[in-house]
């Protein structure tokens, strides 16, 4: 019987992707020998299979076990990290997931300047961190056109989809998962990052991690939106009360665009208590309790009382959330993926200029469920 092929490995890149990698060194150590594969002078290097085995359960990109030098990622959304301790490592699904958003976004990229070589987004940049926060959200409410929808009866995610559509209508891609990819087993941390931004002056994207509440999901949308107006690319993991000053800056900005101070003094009931009042603006205004009440502080409103009863509100109804029962796969199919992109790889496909596969993967169905998903999409079923 023919023996597999052995592989020798240099011991160092094999510790790196332990370190690097989804599992634990006991739970690697459990279903492979990677003790002897680390000692040069066993010769009791991984068969062939057994490395491609552990680069799945690494997640570990299979050439780099080939090399004689430690893997240098060159992940340069890195520094856009909004995160407290700026040295922590990237997961491997935050790294994959970044990498799928920008081989979309760069066909994406390509069919515009395809159908037009001048195309470009033209509004990067078009406000700066030195106007006043109250002067900018004037200007992203007049862009979304929002202000007739703000205090109005619609549910979160109805409040969402409209503004993710309004986002998309300027020509930005949208996208939103809680896992990666298809993977179920490999689910996003809300704890790790709630959304990203993609700068490109051609299509900017942005990713929301879906896995995080509805109303947070908001906040991260207008805030990632303010992100590109900025021209800025952010890996986004702050809480509305941050004290990163730029962050700060534009969480003004977004809360000041969701909860204009006209539209909330409207709202307010004087003879209820604040709690009451409270609760009832982050419902009207799509917003979390300690947003709102940060917003109504900066209005002089209420105090510092408010905002510490909101935290602990908020924590407790955290942990009375109940978890998803998963839904109508088509519905969550597409709502992973941006419309103009989703259309545009339908185009290409039944054109003949892409491969029914690559579409199938570009949109995260699989080949059996594609037609039903384009009915969908079209609107045909």
């Amino acid at each position: 019987m023919t023996q597999s092929p052995r592989v020798p490995v240099n011991p160092k890149i094999l510790d790196w992707a332990i370190e690097h990698g989804e599992k634990s060194r006991s739970e690697l150590a459990q279903k492979y020998p990677v003790d002897a594969w680390r000692n040069s002078d066993s010769h009791d290097n991984p068969t062939f299979k057994q490395l491609q085995r552990f680069s799945q359960d690494t997640h570990i990109p299979f050439n780099y076990f080939f090399g004689t030098e430690v893997p240098r990622e060159e992940n340069t959304f890195v520094k856009f990290r909004t995160v407290n301790n700026a040295s922590v490592q990237p997961s491997r699904r935050l790294i994959d997931t970044i990498h799928m958003m920008e081989s979309r976004q760069a066909w994406m990229k390509d069919d515009l300047l395809n159908q037009n070589e001048h195309h470009r987004f033209g509004l990067l940049h078009q406000v700066n961190l030195k106007m006043s926060p109250t002067t900018v959200a004037t200007t992203v409410l007049n862009l979304l056109t929002l202000s007739e929808s703000l205090g109005t009866s619609m549910t979160d995610e109805d409040f969402f989809t409209l503004l993710r559509t309004k986002i998309s209508a300027l020509g930005i891609m949208v996208m939103q998962n809680g896992i990666v990819g298809t993977n179920t087993h490999r689910p996003l941390d809300v704890t790790e990052f709630r959304a990203f931004v993609l700068i490109d002056p051609v299509v900017p994207l942005i990713f929301i991690n879906s896995a995080d509440s509805k109303k947070a999901k908001i906040f991260s949308l207008l805030h990632e939106f303010i992100h590109v107006l900025l021209g800025q690319s952010e890996v986004l993991n702050v809480a509305p009360d941050t004290a990163l000053q730029n962050e700060r800056w534009i969480n003004r900005v977004t809360i000041n665009v969701l909860m204009p101070p006209t539209a909330v003094k409207a709202s307010l009931a004087p003879k209820q208590p604040a709690s009451a009042n409270l609760k009832f603006l982050s419902r009207r205004f799509h917003t979390s309790l300690v947003a709102t009440a940060i917003q109504l502080k900066s209005m002089h409103l209420y105090d510092d009382r408010l905002i510490d009863w909101a935290e602990k509100e908020q924590a407790t109804g955290l942990k009375r959330k109940p978890k998803s029962t998963g839904g109508d796969f088509y519905n969550t199919a597409l709502s992973r993926v941006d419309r103009r992109f989703a259309n545009a790889v339908i185009n290409h496909e039944a054109s003949g200029q892409l491969a029914i596969t690559s579409a199938a993967s570009m949109l995260g169905v699989s080949l059996k469920t594609y037609d039903a998903t384009v009915d969908r999409i079209l609107g045909l079923a």
